[in-house]
């Protein structure tokens, strides 16, 4: 059986990191460390076999725990190329994906079983109601990535993010899409519980909140760029309103 252990970090950046784990064999793998004080505990806890690290991207806050866990486990830092499966036991799979945008050489991680995508280990690319800053990256890149996600990827995909940002996410997403049911019930829920406990979401349940995901609503388009050729400058307009935001 895999498992997935989240591990958050109570910093301003609001990390995500990941630990999968074989509990048949005890192997696990690590995503985007930032602290790894709480994930050695837990290795060493478990009994577990660190087998190697994973980074989406090499922005200091996702790689900074990775010197700790060499150090402790001597665990080596795993570089795979798109599209490369890296077998976790018991028929599951990560898979990489090349997702440019939020920086030029940003990765994702498909979760599989039997082939089919279970989870998406997404880095910066793609948030809880919103997606990643393109400073270091480009915007273009970023939604063709996220058009890739959405073609790629099941409805049912869930979604694991780098970063916790869905209550300031929602209230953007609330400013360009003020009619949208769903984001005013999402805000009074988080407004309820501390939003780095929540569950995670699918990606269908992403593409009725995200703004980035719902390029195709009148409502949208009216507010943000009424004179837009296509969706894809809507989506520019989009983050360079988030930015400024």
């Amino acid at each position: 059986m895999i498992l997935v252990k989240t591990f958050y970090a109570y910093n301003d950046l609001r990390n995500y990191s990941y630990l999968i784990l074989d509990k048949d064999s005890g192997d696990c793998w690590v995503i985007d460390p930032f602290d790894a004080i709480p994930m050695i505990d837990y290795i060493k806890k478990k009994g577990l076999v660190l087998k190697g690290i994973l980074n989406t991207h090499q922005h200091f806050d996702h790689i900074c725990g990775n010197a700790p866990l060499i150090e402790q486990f001597a665990a080596p830092v795993k570089k795979l190329k798109n599209s490369e499966n890296l077998a976790l036991g018991s028929g599951f799979s990560l898979e990489t994906m090349d997702t440019p945008g939020h920086t030029l050489d940003h990765q994702a991680f498909v979760w599989k079983k039997d082939q089919q995508a279970v989870a998406l280990f997404s880095g910066d690319t793609l948030f809880n109601s919103g997606v990643g800053n393109c400073r270091s990256g480009n915007v273009n890149l970023l939604y063709e990535t996220t058009e890739k996600l959405l073609k790629n990827l099941p409805a049912t995909t869930i979604l694991y993010p780098g970063h916790d940002y869905r209550k300031r996410n929602l209230e953007f997403a609330l400013k360009v899409e003020p009619e949208n049911k769903l984001i005013k019930e999402a805000l009074y829920k988080i407004s309820q519980e501390k939003t780095e406990e929540l569950p995670p979401v699918t990606l269908g349940e992403e593409a009725l909140v995200n703004p980035f995901l719902r390029l195709d609503s009148d409502e949208i388009r009216e507010r943000v760029m009424k004179t837009a050729r296509n969706e894809k400058e809507i989506f520019i307009q989009l983050r360079h309103l988030r930015d400024e935001w």
